[in-house]
């Protein structure tokens, strides 16, 4: 007997599961309904003034694994794996009390103030020049969040005109006595950081008043570079923030932002709130569709355009923060180290993103370094966490379009949920599908029969990941081990082994 459990997948994808007795799982990939193009920054990170993840993580000078530049060689040679496109900074939570100015020019005459959000002091060895060149040797866009904290509409402005100006003002002019004559050409800029918190120290609380102060913060920062595109704060599941926002800001926000985390170490829990994430994807859906693709009227006196598109979703924080034993330096510090089974509900995360990838226009993990992170570090080296294999691997392999899937699965022991998570893509020609599968059971392997519709398309082999148990680890206490286990599949493949990531590949017959 089959149960619908009620979970939406872009459209025509749908979960079923089966009565434990019947353990074959069925995959239907529609290869005939293509999906929204996915976003290829839907794979970005973010960097924090936050615990060891600048300095100490991907930033260390004087140390003997450091470049001339001051980044860490072993951590930038991860990074790269992982194929960040997109790379958010200064904040976080840290962009209400950060000027940019402190953090430019000579070492020597940079500023040094008390960090009035985490506590100690920031001296700013790592400012807009550095996070450039950062940006350029992993190959990503820059995201930079301005401040709107203690921070002005003409100090944003002005690093607007730092980063993009090409003229002779004096920003433009400052660039290029720093060393470099070129623009940065910087794109994303985000309207401050979660400003509805009170315990910190924004002051634009109320949605009306943010909506007010962002418009002279985009007007300004619009008219020094026209071109660039702009993210607006939104808040999670709070409607009224975020409709009040939008209803205000919509004809120059090209994307609104939603923060997730998940804090759980229960494994069911864990899953449910992958698929609560799946459903508030859904309700996200629906609210950006009340906002028109092209905005109307706008007025010729703004002397900048409006947005072009529809209003998107920025996730751009999401991540697995559990905490632990340690109180404060726990809380401030938040390093922590992942277990096999944070891999599988990040592999399960990045499905749903697939599946709702119309409405998703990037993504950064929160953070790269150290703190709730993906690479750990010491003096002595790095390494890769159990979460940096699902994300290196999806940013690698999976196509650049959502396919329509369908998954009857067996359900995962004493749940409402189904032990396989399915999601597909497709390369933008339909020569190439990827079908990701997650077997989020801890013991039971799944077979599988798996039917493309809507085309002739051959199995090819894949690639899969899976460790010696749901608790495996990683640590830079054992620089030389891996716990997870990578395998090239065979085009044989019929089986999801237990505790299992899979990506198999399809090639169209000619």
């Amino acid at each position: 007997m089959k149960t619908n459990i009620g979970r939406r997948i872009a459209g025509a994808l749908t979960t079923m599961a089966l009565t434990a007795a019947a353990q074959t799982a069925t995959i239907t990939v529609q290869a005939d309904k293509p999906g929204a193009q996915i976003s290829p920054q839907l794979y970005g990170q973010f960097i924090e003034h936050l615990g060891r993840c600048i300095n100490g993580g991907i930033f260390e000078p004087g140390s003997p694994l450091s470049d001339t530049n001051g980044f860490r060689r072993d951590v930038l040679e991860k990074v790269c794996e992982l194929n960040p496109r997109l790379l958010r900074w200064p904040g976080g939570t840290f962009t209400k009390i950060y000027h940019w100015q402190d953090g430019v020019g000579a070492q020597s005459e940079r500023r040094c103030r008390p960090n009035l959000i985490r506590g100690g002091e920031v001296d700013n060895p790592f400012g807009t020049d550095e996070f450039i060149r950062y940006c350029r040797a992993i190959g990503a866009e820059p995201y930079i969040s301005v401040n709107m904290g203690t921070g002005s509409a003409e100090e944003a402005a002005n690093w607007v005109e730092y980063c993009n100006g090409t003229g002779t003002t004096y920003f433009a002019e400052l660039r290029r006595k720093h060393g470099s004559p070129e623009p940065f050409r910087v794109k994303y800029w985000g309207l401050g950081n979660e400003e509805e918190a009170d315990p910190d120290c924004g002051r634009l609380q109320d949605p009306a008043e943010y909506a007010k102060v962002a418009w002279q913060f985009a007007k300004l920062m619009k008219l020094q570079d026209p071109a660039i595109k702009l993210i607006v704060a939104g808040v999670g599941n709070n409607t009224n923030w975020n409709t009040t926002v939008l209803k205000s800001l919509h004809p120059v926000a090209d994307f609104i932002s939603a923060h997730w985390y998940f804090r759980t170490t229960q494994y069911t829990n864990l899953l449910g709130s992958v698929a609560a994430f799946d459903r508030q994807l859904d309700a996200y859906a629906k609210f950006l569709a009340g906002f028109p693709a092209e905005p109307k009227g706008f007025s010729h006196w703004y002397r900048f355009p409006p947005r072009t598109g529809p209003v998107k979703l920025a996730i751009d924080e999401w991540g697995l923060w559990n905490g632990g034993a340690g109180g404060r330096e726990v809380l401030w510090n938040l390093e922590q180290t992942y277990t096999w089974q944070d891999a599988l509900a990040v592999a399960s995360w990045l499905n749903a993103m697939h599946r709702h990838a119309d409405i998703i226009g990037f993504a950064t993990w929160a953070q790269l370094a150290n703190v709730i992170a993906p690479i750990q570090t010491d003096r002595n080296g790095s390494v890769r966490q159990t979460i940096f294999h699902p994300l290196a691997l999806y940013a690698k392999h999976c196509g650049t379009q959502a396919v329509a899937a369908h998954c009857e699965s067996p359900w995962l022991d004493g749940t409402a949920l189904p032990a396989l998570d399915v999601a597909a893509t497709a390369n933008d020609r339909q020569r190439t599908l990827t079908v990701a599968v997650v077997n989020r059971h801890a013991t039971q392997a799944v077979p599988a029969r798996i039917e493309i519709t809507g085309g002739a398309y051959t199995l090819t082999g894949g690639h899969e990941l899976t460790a010696p148990s749901m608790l495996a680890t990683n640590s830079v206490t054992r620089l030389a081990e891996d716990c997870v286990r990578t395998r090239q599949l065979p085009a044989s493949f019929r089986e999801f082994p237990p505790r299992s990531i899979t990506l198999l590949t399809y090639e169209s017959k000619p």
